[in-house]
C-alpha cells in the first residue's frame, strides 16, 4: 500500500479523499484511514464502520482491479449520514472506471 501514497494519483470528494492506482492483482484492494484531527475515536470508528460498509455493497461497481485508499482527514461540519457515505462511494467507483478505462 505504500506504492499508492509513493505513485498514486489523487482525488478530493468532499468530507473523503481517495488515492489509487492501478493493481495487477486479480482483486481490488481497499485501505480505510480516518485522521486523528477528525475527532474522538468512537467518532473515528464510526466514520470506518460507516466507510466500509459502503464499500462492501459497492464494490462490485469496480470493473478493472485497482487499489484505493479513502481518507477522511477532515473534521464533518454536521453528523454523516450512511446515505452520503455511499454516495461518495458510488462516485468514488464511477471515477475508478472512467480512469481505468482511459489506461
Amino acid at each position: 500500500m505504500a506504492r499508492i501514497f509513493q505513485h498514486g494519483n489523487y482525488r478530493g470528494l468532499g468530507l473523503i479523499s481517495i488515492k489509487y492506482l492501478a493493481s495487477s492483482g486479480s482483486e481490488s484492494r481497499f485501505l480505510v484511514t480516518v485522521s486523528k484531527r477528525v475527532g474522538h475515536a468512537p467518532l473515528r470508528n464510526r466514520l470506518k464502520r460507516l466507510l466500509r460498509e459502503a464499500i462492501r455493497q459497492h464494490r462490485y461497481q469496480i470493473c478493472q482491479p485497482v487499489d484505493v485508499c479513502f481518507m477522511i482527514t477532515k473534521k464533518p461540519q454536521r453528523p454523516v449520514e450512511q446515505t452520503y457515505i455511499e454516495s461518495v462511494v458510488h462516485q468514488a467507483f464511477q471515477f475508478l472506471n472512467a480512469q481505468t478505462a482511459e489506461d
